[in-house]
């Protein structure tokens, strides 16, 4: 058999003790009954009980000293005591060891009972509030919300709805919803609720009753079901995020007032721990970006020494092969074999000349510069990649283009950046073309535009206004830090230009960037 709470009653009175016992038991709760307060600390040693009743005057260890005792061996423990005999000192000194509440002998069971309740209430919502706050991982918050919801208000179902990144709602988890379709019906409910919300300045709370007779939710399937409802809504920077959906489907148990006072309270815990799961996973994403960051700071530097070491014995190769080739016969296959050395060296000096000028740290410092040259050292750097995935580039450089006014370090950073983005969204083989001509911005100023075009998988429109804020990234876990394209942003509007997107799931993706000169 369920009880409601399992009691213990702490009193060397036998009749008090049958009375508060039969009061209780017939209510539901569960009673063990103790003669002194040794006995009670051993049954709390022995046994977990939501609530202690406890007489002060007791032969033995009295209940003062028995209270303190329970609250070593059971913090949680709610505890009433109840005298014919004390005083208020004696109330005050077990308020201050921990006590809920203190009854006066005679006491009638109305009153008994109304105690015990306040003090059961406080209880749940103590287990509720370390259940919510026992986690702030994203994923195991849903759960234990709508459990709460479900024990605190005694609701036949509940769920949660979060909007998603295009603003709509979908059920995150749900409890009494059996079938799909039931599901569909109250996002369909909650889709037309959640604009009242908004309308009324995203209030706390709403209680709903009669809701088939709402001609604003007419055509809801399954609406008649619900006889009563409350709806709790999530709210960051007074932006509706979600709905918290808590229903009774039985027309005698409509929710009243305490039930009200009890959804208000356990939204405001569910807000701030919802918050506080937010803040964890930004604090988790930050934390990953700047070992990221580190990475690739250590890379660089590896890198730099890296192509320093390697600059001098190629330096050497290159000195011996010409010195040869002076005393090679140019109609012989040696001749020939020492020009491809001659050649393959020369595009290692370019490289590592293009990853020292990208790794060199500098202030930024504007000066006229050729667009072409910037894009043509940047693929240098990246030319391997391409070939690896079997990307072909197209060079459609504009001739006689203007000098842009630009850092030439940070120019290539973004287009290192727009480059390696299009390599990745194409999957196996395909195209990047890269544009440049003379163009007019929105001011009038005279610019030069970059397009860069990929025939990769594309971007969904409702991504695409999302793609430049930081840490927002469409790649896998490890394989993104979602910084690339905000960098660009930053270093596109420092050189007082323009960087546009436009996309289409499955025909790729063109980023414009307009540099004035």
């Amino acid at each position: 058999m369920t009880h409601k709470a399992n009691i213990l009653v702490v009193d060397d009175e036998e009749a008090i003790l049958e009375l508060i016992q039969a009061a209780l038991a017939r209510l539901g709760y569960r009673v063990t009954c103790a003669h002194d307060g040794n006995d009670g600390v051993k049954k709390i040693k022995a046994e977990k009980f939501d609530l202690a009743i406890m007489d002060i005057m007791m032969p033995g260890m009295d209940g003062i000293t028995a209270l303190g005792e329970m609250k070593k061996i059971d913090p949680e423990i709610e505890v009433i005591m109840a005298t014919g005999h004390g005083t208020m000192s004696t109330a005050v000194q077990s308020m201050r060891k921990g006590a809920f509440d203190y009854l006066h002998k005679p006491f009638q069971p109305s009153q008994l009972i109304a105690v015990v309740e306040r003090a059961l209430e406080k209880r749940k919502f103590n287990d509720i509030t370390k259940a919510i706050f026992s986690t702030i991982k994203p994923d195991e918050l849903p759960r234990i919300i709508i459990d709460s919801a479900m024990r605190i208000l005694k609701a036949d179902e509940a769920f949660l709805a979060l909007a998603g990144r295009d603003g709509r709602l979908g059920i995150e988890v749900s409890d009494g919803l059996d079938t799909p379709e039931q599901k569909a019906a109250r996002l369909d409910l909650c889709a037309r609720l959640a604009s009242r919300f908004e309308a009324d300045g995203a209030k706390a709370m709403a209680l709903l009753e009669n809701l088939s007779e709402d001609k604003a939710l007419a055509g809801v399937k399954g609406i008649e079901e619900i006889k009563s409802a409350i709806l709790l809504p999530l709210l960051e920077d007074n932006k509706l995020t979600g709905l918290i959906a808590i229903n009774r489907r039985k027309e005698e148990e409509y929710f009243n007032e305490n039930d009200l006072q009890r959804a208000k309270i356990f939204g405001s815990l569910v807000n701030l721990a919802l918050r506080n799961a937010n803040l964890y996973r930004q604090l988790q994403e930050t934390q990953s970006q700047l070992i990221q960051a580190e990475k690739m700071s250590a890379l660089g530097q590896l890198a730099g020494g890296l192509a320093h070491e390697i600059n001098n014995p190629l330096s050497g190769i290159l000195g011996l092969t010409q010195l040869v080739l002076e005393n090679s016969d140019p109609a012989g296959q040696n001749f020939k074999d020492l020009k491809d050395i001659e050649k393959a060296v020369f595009r290692c000096k370019r490289i590592i000349t293009s990853l020292l000028s990208f790794a060199r740290q500098e202030k930024f410092h504007a000066e006229p510069i050729n667009v072409n040259e910037a894009l043509e050292e940047t693929l240098t750097l990246c030319a391997r990649q391409m070939e690896l995935k079997h990307i072909r580039i197209v060079r459609d450089f504009g001739e006689a283009l203007p000098p842009a006014r630009a850092d030439f370090q940070q120019l290539m950073q973004v287009f290192l950046n727009l480059l390696t983005n299009a390599k990745d969204s194409i999957p196996e083989s395909g195209a990047i073309t890269i544009t440049t001509r003379p163009a007019h911005m929105g001011n009038g100023r005279d610019a030069v535009a970059v397009s860069i075009a990929d025939t990769g998988a594309g971007i969904p429109q409702e991504l695409l206004n999302r793609i430049f804020d930081p840490f927002f990234t469409t790649k896998p876990v490890g394989k993104g830090t979602g910084l690339g394209l905000s960098v660009c942003l930053g270093i596109v509007n420092r050189h007082s230009g323009t960087i546009t997107a436009k996309s289409e799931p499955g025909k790729g993706s063109v980023f414009t960037l307009e540099l004035p000169v």
